[in-house]
């Protein structure tokens, strides 16, 4: 009798332990997605956009930004060239027309506000550049 009364509490005690312990629940743990800025431009504005651009050479051609990174330039004759763009910082502007290499340079704005851009390959090859619209 001693021993069912042995095994008797000893399923008791499993039993009361079991009780009292939580059952596990799986939780959801959300995600947040990371935010996806739009690269900005030396003039701290989106890069996207249209702008008025001169080259060293003096021509002056628009340029149509757009956030796909694509870009269509209309030269002053009406002739347009598409071409691609990636930024990695606001300093940099990175393209290349269609069937080019990509070539990069650097973006300044000087404390008169005027904004060039100058190869990184080529000192002599720049631009200066005008927002129209964003």
């Amino acid at each position: 009798m001693k021993k069912y009364a042995f095994i008797a509490m000893l399923a008791l005690a499993a039993c009361s332990e079991a009780e009292t312990e939580e059952p596990m629940v799986e939780e959801e743990v959300a995600m947040e997605e990371p935010v996806v800025t739009a690269p900005m431009a030396a003039d701290g504005m989106p890069m996207a956009g249209t702008f008025e651009i001169t080259n060293s050479d003096g021509e002056t051609y628009t340029q149509v930004v757009a956030e796909d990174g694509t870009y269509t330039n209309t030269m002053a004759d009406g002739t347009q060239v598409n071409g691609t763009w990636t930024s990695e910082r606001p300093d940099q502007w990175c393209g290349a027309d269609e069937g080019e290499e990509i070539e990069c340079s650097v973006e300044t704005i000087d404390e008169n506000g005027a904004w060039t851009s100058t190869s990184e390959t080529d000192p002599e090859d720049y631009s200066t550049i005008r927002r129209i619209d964003s």
